[in-house]
Order: structure tokens, then C-alpha cells, then sequence
């Protein structure tokens, strides 16, 4: 058998290879190919309907009757099928007078919003996610796509924008020393820096305080001090933050602490003529979005462009400044910055900036960073957060003048060279204050940039920040972000804002367990369960209080020395001393060690010597039910009363008669008798209500994407906390989920 002979000039062979390929038949021949392969991927052979090929996050069930939900290039293929499966096909009215619209959009919007408020971006979000009513506004809540996951890549891996503009802002204005003192006296100051603190006296700093009424904490406010002009300088400005849960207490606390008047009905000024100080309410002033992840960096560089001339009277006065041209050479090198994490922690930064509008993309694009630079530690200069921003005449003015939508597209129009830049527009200041993220854990994570925006400007630049790439997020995310930082909810459980949310959630769960039939709901008595759907934390302090003192005030220790006291003495084998009284709830943060999850509501318990050994972790023994019985006999007899309740009724409309009243008293008063037949009472108290003695409760739980892990966060008593520190093992704890026997073995850390 001859040998196959390979085509190499050394074994020989009549033909030989050319020293070189031609590069137009390869080319043709490769094309051809191309296309071939083009047309095979086009022609599918799975029988599937056109929305059925589209990715999850595109379909949307009123793709059935709606073509146009589907992308252009489906549309007629969808409507053919439409048509054979003999489907009428639906078209849309030719006109919009069909539709049931107001003449005046504006002003049936402005009609709306008397009951409750509306952000700057409502229409834009209304169209996009579910809307729900908190604290007086209404506000977007979760996208109407599945994008839990892609939410939490962004904050990860690209950017996350979220309009936080329910956060109100108040302006105090008046001497320095009066403003530092007044201050001092209604704030928390075992939390960390005061008002007066020299790092943030000079403005290029933002802080935070607990404010506090004659002992009631009110919540956490951010602040930052407008610079200061020259050094002779006597009267201050500062800027505080408001949640809008007690912005209303905020604002009364304010007034009461400096003394103040309002000066009419009509406007939010008040004043004291003796002290002389003001307060502004900026409620309608200000837009602040939150940008978050490493690419918010790149967002912000290409959706803001510093401007170049000065052209209105405004910026001619500190256009040319010293300061001004700092903050422009500052934003330049910020370009080749990796993430908002390198930058100084809570920096602020003013600049002056062209409408967004100008230089939005047509089609959404992803910004990057510049990889071709060089990242250089930056050195901050001094004076940052001077800027136009803060007076209130340029914020006016920006808004009255600012170009409509109808007027820029007029102007596009008439351009020779479609898609040529239009020229520069409107100067519009702004401010930007850095978050800092994680600073143990996942370090950096949580980092970006809030970004604060006049009022009447709040949808250009958020569309715009939309067209960049950064993705839309809701009061949902807000929550996650803080779980997945390790941070508790913003509205602490020793606050009436708090408590307000507890009871709102805890009502949710109530509703939701009772909507189901009886046979679907968990018998929290069998269980061993007591008071799933509530937070019953005075009676556990109280419980845990070796004096079995009454538990009247509910206070979260938020004293940075004693939370890194008890966390050193959790972490360390030894004892460590540590001294904390008996009636304060500690912060926990708890990572599940193997399989199991936590919920909200789950019961954190003490461990026995006997549990953390390797044979096993405990079960709760199950409880007998001692009201099954009755509940049985109240429904059947509920049942035999509606029974008779309906023959009343067809003899009565037989006999011509007219409707009867009914006594609903007795389906209500049934009704209330049901659940709390349900739902168990502690008859030996919530400490010892199972097989293990509760320390605290979950107030958030779910899967951690930054942990790889089911964790949850919450609170414990101080007296629980001080006994398990007494054990051998300090940081393992038991939890148990309201719906499960099983208790889950969990490493418990306290959150400082």
C-alpha cells in the first residue's frame, strides 16, 4: 500500500503549496461561508412561537395582543402568526382622541399630586416599575422585570442609579457658634464626629449625626458646610438631609431648637431676628440621585462635560476663579480613576456643567474607563465644594431658563449633518458627594457617587445617566445594597419612624398568612412559635434584664467603642473586658455556616454545650394545638350561619320583600376570634417560648451574593449577648425560621 504523501516540499509529491495565499479568493471563499452560516443561524428548526425566542427579560405577556411590545424586526413575523393560528389580529385606534386622556396632561398630573408627592422622575418610573406609597411620596419600588440578580451586577460590576430624592434638604443659615452649639444640643454625639468637627467645618466633607429630641432619637441626617469665602468670615451656611420617614419631626425639632417663626404661609422661611438665624426648606430646590459601582465613575465622566464658556452672568463671576479651574483639573484626572473607592471618603466636589441633553447618545451605550491611563494617587485640593449650587438665585434662574424637549428637537432638525453635535448648552451646576463602600468586607464595594441636581433638571440628567449605561433601581435595591454592605435598615427599631415600618411590615405579613385558606397556613402553635409577625423587643429586654426592671425606652447602641469592644470579645478566645448596661439592643450581622436559610422574623437563639458537638443540630419538638378543635366547631358553626343567612335572602326576594340588613357584627367579631386563635400567645414569655432561649430577631434575611451565602441582620438583647460571651464558644448562635422546626448553625458578628 502506497503511503498518503502530505504536502511538504521535503516528502515530495506532484503538488506543492504556494509560497503565499491569495488574499481575494481566500477572502471570497470565506465569505461565502459566512454567509451560509449567517443564513443557517437566521432559520430555525425548534418550533417555537417569535416572543418565545426573545431572552426572559423581553417577553411580556401582552406581547398576545399588543405587536408593538415586540422589537421591530419580530413584529410581522408575530402578526402572521397571529393569523394563522386564527387569532383576530387587534390593531391600535388610529387617533389619540380615543383615548380616555385629560386635555391637560400637566394639569391632571399637578391634581394628583395634592393627596401625595411625586419625584422629578415619577413618569419615568411609573412606566418601568412597580410604584408604591412611603412616607407621603410615591415612589418607585422594584423594576417590572425579573432584575434582582442584574441589580446587584450592576452595583458589583457597572453602576446602579437610584433616585433618592425623598431625601429633603433643609438650609440653616446664620452665625457659626450658634449654629455649632444649637446643633450639638440635639445630636448623639457618641456616634462618631459632631457637627463642629474640623473635618467637615472647611465643606469639603459630608457627615452624619443621630438627631435626638429630649432623648426620642429621630433618625440619621447627613450634613455638609458651605465653604467659607475668607477667613473673616462670620455667618455659615450648613446643609442638612433629611429622610422624608421624619422629615416633619426634623423640621419641628429645627424650629424649636433655634427659636424660629415662619415668616408667611405661602413661603418655607423661617427666621429668629435676635439670633439671627433662617431656615430654608429646599424641598423643592434639590434632586439627588445615587450612583453606585465601580463604572459610576465612567457614568458620571461622560454625562457630565464641564463648561467651556462662560456666558451668563452668573458664571462670569467665578467662572475665571481659582477655584473653578481646580475643579475642572480635578474631574479631568478623576477619568483615570478605577473606582469611586479610591477617592477620599465623603469628598465633595461642585462643578458647573452643560445640559446633559447636548451629548446623550442615541442608543443606550455602556461607558468604560479609559484603560490606556496611567491611575496616579490624586492629591485634593482645598475649596471643592465652592460652587454656583448653593445660592438660590442661580438655582432659579437655571430653571426658568432652561430649553424645552420640543425646542432641542426643533433644533436637531434644522441641523445640515444629521447626527452633528449640537452647540454648547445651558450651564447647569451640580454637586457630587463620594460614598466610600465597605471598609472591612468586600472592601470597596458600595462605592459611587451622589449626585445632586437642581430642581426642573432632575429628568435630563437622569435619562442621561440611563443612556450612559447605568441601570434603574428602586427602594428594593436601597434595602439590598445595605444587606449585602452588611448594614442593617436605615430606620433603626428605637425610632418612631422605625417602629412605623415595623408595624407596617409586620401588618403585610399578618394580611398575606390570612389570605391564605386554612390548609395552606402554618401552624405557628405546633411549631412553638410565639408572635411570628412581631418585634417584641421591650419584652425581651426586659425578659433578659437580671433586675426584671420595666422596660419603658428602646435605645440601639450605636456607641462606636463599645461595639468594637463586644466585637473583639467575640472574635478573641480569651476575656475581654467590656462594659455595657443591660438595656440596649446590640446589631448582629449572622452568615449561615452550611445549608439552611433565614428569614425575617427568624428567631436567634441561644446555643447549648450539646449543640455545637458534630452529632447533629437541634429540632423543635412539636406542640399540641389545643384551639384546633375549636376553630373547627366556630367555622362549622360560621358556615351553618351563612347558610342560613342565604335562605333568608331567596325567601325574602320570593316574597317580593326588599334587602335585609344583616348584622355584620357577628362575621367581624368571628373573624377577629379566627385569628387570634391562629396565631399563638407567649404564655411563658418570648425568652423561653421554645426548646432554646431567644436572644433577638432577623429584621432582614435572604441569600448574600457578596457572602456565597444565606445571612441575615438584626438585634440582640445585651443580656443574651453578655451570656453567650460567659460560653466557650462565642460566636455561633442557633436560628430558627418562624415556618420551620429546624435550627441552622450561624457565626454571629457584631455590626459597628
Amino acid at each position: 500500500m502506497d503511503e498518503e504523501k502530505h504536502f511538504d516540499f521535503a516528502l515530495g509529491g506532484e503538488r506543492k503549496l504556494p509560497p503565499r495565499v491569495d488574499i481575494l479568493n481566500f477572502c471570497t471563499s470565506r465569505l461565502d461561508e459566512i454567509k451560509s452560516m449567517r443564513q443557517a443561524l437566521k432559520t430555525t428548526t425548534a418550533a417555537k412561537l417569535v416572543f418565545q425566542q426573545l431572552p426572559k427579560h423581553m417577553r411580556r405577556r401582552v406581547m398576545a395582543h399588543n405587536t408593538k411590545r415586540l422589537p421591530r424586526r419580530l413584529r410581522q413575523r408575530h402578526l402572521s402568526q397571529l393569523q394563522k393560528a386564527g387569532m383576530p389580529v387587534r390593531q391600535k385606534r388610529p387617533s389619540r382622541k380615543y383615548r380616555r386622556r385629560p386635555h391637560n396632561l400637566l394639569a391632571e398630573y399637578a391634581n394628583r399630586q395634592r393627596r401625595i408627592r411625586w419625584l422629578e422622575t415619577h413618569i419615568w418610573h411609573a412606566k418601568r416599575f412597580h410604584m408604591v406609597e412611603r412616607w407621603g411620596c410615591k415612589l418607585a419600588y422594584r423594576p417590572c422585570d425579573k432584575a434582582f440578580r442584574a441589580c446587584y451586577r450592576a452595583t458589583a460590576k457597572h453602576c446602579l442609579v437610584q433616585d433618592i430624592s425623598y431625601f429633603t434638604c433643609i438650609e440653616v443659615k446664620g452665625p457659626s457658634a450658634v449654629l455649632i452649639a444649637k446643633l450639638k444640643d440635639i445630636s448623639l454625639l457618641s456616634n462618631g464626629l459632631s457637627v463642629g468637627a474640623k473635618a467637615y467645618l472647611n465643606g469639603n466633607r459630608e457627615g452624619s449625626v443621630v438627631l435626638c429630641d429630649q432623648g426620642t432619637l429621630l433618625g440619621t441626617v447627613y450634613f455638609h458646610w458651605k465653604p467659607l469665602e475668607n477667613d473673616e468670615q462670620v455667618e455659615r451656611i450648613i446643609w442638612i438631609w433629611v429622610h422624608a420617614a421624619y422629615y416633619p419631626d426634623t423640621l419641628c425639632l429645627l424650629t424649636k431648637c433655634f427659636d424660629l417663626k415662619e415668616t408667611g404661609k405661602d413661603t418655607l422661611v423661617y427666621t429668629n431676628s435676635n439670633s439671627q438665624i433662617q431656615l430654608s426648606e429646599l424641598k423643592n430646590s434639590l434632586n439627588r440621585f445615587k450612583l453606585t459601582g465601580p463604572l459610576s465613575c465612567a457614568v458620571l465622566t461622560r454625562c457630565l462635560r464641564p463648561v467651556k464658556e462662560f456666558g451668563p452672568k452668573w458664571m462670569q463671576k467665578s467662572g475665571n476663579s481659582e477655584e473653578t479651574l481646580l475643579q475642572y483639573e480635578f474631574w479631568e484626572k478623576l477619568q483615570s480613576s478605577v473606582t469611586a473607592a479610591e477617592l477620599p471618603s465623603r469628598h465633595i466636589l461642585c462643578l458647573t456643567v452643560v445640559d446633559p441633553r447636548y451629548n446623550i447618545p442615541k442608543t443606550r451605550l455602556k461607558a468604560v474607563l479609559q484603560t490606556n491611563r496611567i491611575s496616579l494617587p490624586l492629591s485634593v485640593p482645598p475649596k471643592l465644594a465652592c460652587g454656583p449650587i448653593w445660592d438660590d438665585q442661580v438655582r432659579s434662574y437655571v430653571k426658568e431658563n432652561k430649553v424645552s424637549n420640543a425646542k432641542l428637537d426643533e433644533l436637531r432638525s434644522e441641523l445640515l449633518v444629521p447626527g452633528t453635535e449640537l452647540r454648547n448648552g445651558e450651564a447647569v451646576p451640580v454637586m457630587l458627594v463620594q460614598n466610600p463602600g465597605n471598609k472591612t468586607d468586600n472592601l470597596g464595594y458600595g462605592s459611587g457617587w451622589d449626585l445632586i441636581v437642581p430642581s426642573g433638571w432632575g429628568n435630563s440628567f437622569w435619562q442621561a445617566l440611563i443612556m450612559w449605561g447605568a441601570r434603574a433601581g428602586g427602594l428594593r435595591d436601597f434595602d439590598s445594597l445595605r444587606f449585602e454592605s452588611g448594614d442593617l435598615p436605615f430606620l433603626a427599631p428605637d425610632t418612631e419612624a422605625g417602629q412605623l415600618e415595623e408595624k407596617r411590615r409586620c401588618d403585610l405579613s399578618r394580611q398575606r398568612y390570612f389570605s391564605l385558606p386554612p390548609n395552606k397556613r402554618a401552624n405557628y402553635t405546633k411549631l412553638n412559635v410565639a408572635e411570628p409577625f412581631c418585634f417584641n423587643w421591650r419584652t425581651l429586654l426586659q425578659e433578659w434584664d437580671p433586675n426584671r426592671a420595666e422596660c419603658g425606652k428602646l435605645t440601639v447602641l450605636r456607641d462606636n467603642k463599645s461595639l468594637t469592644q463586644l466585637r473583639d470579645a467575640l472574635r478573641k478566645t480569651g476575656r475581654v473586658a467590656y462594659d455595657i448596661a443591660s438595656n440596649y439592643l446590640i446589631p448582629v450581622r449572622l452568615k449561615i455556616e452550611k445549608k439552611g436559610t433565614v428569614r425575617q422574623f427568624a428567631q436567634i437563639c441561644l446555643p447549648l454545650p450539646q449543640d455545637l458537638l458534630k452529632c447533629g443540630l437541634p429540632c423543635e419538638p412539636l406542640k399540641e394545638d389545643l384551639n384546633q378543635a375549636l376553630r373547627k366547631d366556630k367555622r362549622d358553626a360560621h358556615r351553618r350561619l351563612l347558610k342560613k343567612l342565604r335562605r333568608e335572602r331567596i325567601k325574602a326576594r320570593k316574597d317580593g320583600k326588599g334587602v335585609q340588613s344583616v348584622n355584620l357584627d357577628a362575621i367581624k367579631e368571628y373573624r377577629e376570634q379566627m385569628k387570634a386563635l391562629w396565631l399563638p400567645v407567649a404564655s411563658r414569655g418570648l425568652r423561653r417560648s421554645c426548646s432554646r432561649e431567644v436572644m433577638g430577631y432577623v429584621t432582614f434575611g435572604d441569600f448574600s451574593f457578596t457572602q456565597a451565602r444565606h445571612c441575615g441582620v438584626g438585634y440582640v438583647t445585651s443580656g443574651a449577648l453578655r451570656t453567650l460571651l460567659d460560653q466557650r464558644v462565642k460566636d455561633k448562635v442557633l436560628v430558627r425560621n418562624i415556618s420551620c422546626r429546624k435550627f441552622r448553625l450561624a457565626n454571629i458578628d457584631i455590626v459597628v
